[in-house]
């Protein structure tokens, strides 16, 4: 297993190449590139800022901007709807605010007795299968990322139809990777203590 050092030093690629391919989608757009210059920024400082903070314990903060880099990988997946909705900022807040409020979800659902995401007893919530069904419900929807067939639908319906449509389907995939990831975070970090050990 990979030293937490090694992990998060390979952890930048992974929002690295979420973020090469939104800036061109669905249009290139100065605005998303300064914005995502800005999150690279707070990620590369974030290992010195959370090392100063934990001097005693420098993999916390290694495990730590690891786990930023997660839902800054995640993030970058409603850039392509922010930029078709760009000239509604009302709209923009409110997509930017669903995004946020998963993390926030995922943390009081792993504080309820059975929580979502592996919960810790056998009992499972009847709402934890439709969870596990949207990726794949997501998938059939964007028609499991086949090129040919986007191509097609783009050239029947046109951009201006499959754009928002196929950018929808990338923000709700993300908003379920961040309640996800929000889940195995808290489960991990919180409950476990992991970060204590």
């Amino acid at each position: 297993m990979a030293s937490p050092f090694k992990a998060m030093i390979i952890g930048y690629f992974l929002p690295l190449l979420a973020a090469i391919m939104v800036v061109f989608i669905p249009e290139y757009s100065s605005t998303s590139l300064l914005w995502i210059i800005v999150i690279f920024a707070i990620l590369l400082t974030m290992p010195i800022l959370l090392s100063i903070r934990f001097p005693n314990n420098r993999e916390k903060a290694y495990i730590l901007t690891l786990t930023f880099q997660m839902y800054a990988f995640v993030f970058f997946f409603a850039f392509p709807l922010l930029k078709v909705v760009k000239e509604h900022m009302g709209i923009q807040l409110l997509l930017i605010g669903i995004f946020v409020s998963m993390y926030f979800l995922a943390r009081i659902d792993q504080r309820t007795e059975i929580p979502i995401v592996f919960p810790d007893s056998d009992k499972v919530k009847w709402i934890a299968f439709p969870f596990y069904v949207i990726p794949f419900l997501l998938a059939i929807l964007g028609v499991g990322g086949n090129i040919s067939a986007t191509r097609v639908l783009f050239d029947y319906f046109g951009t201006t139809t499959m754009m928002p449509y196929f950018s929808t389907i990338i923000y709700l995939f993300g908003c379920w990777l961040m309640f996800l990831f929000s889940s195995l975070a808290y489960k991990s970090h919180v409950k476990e203590g992991y970060l204590e050990k």
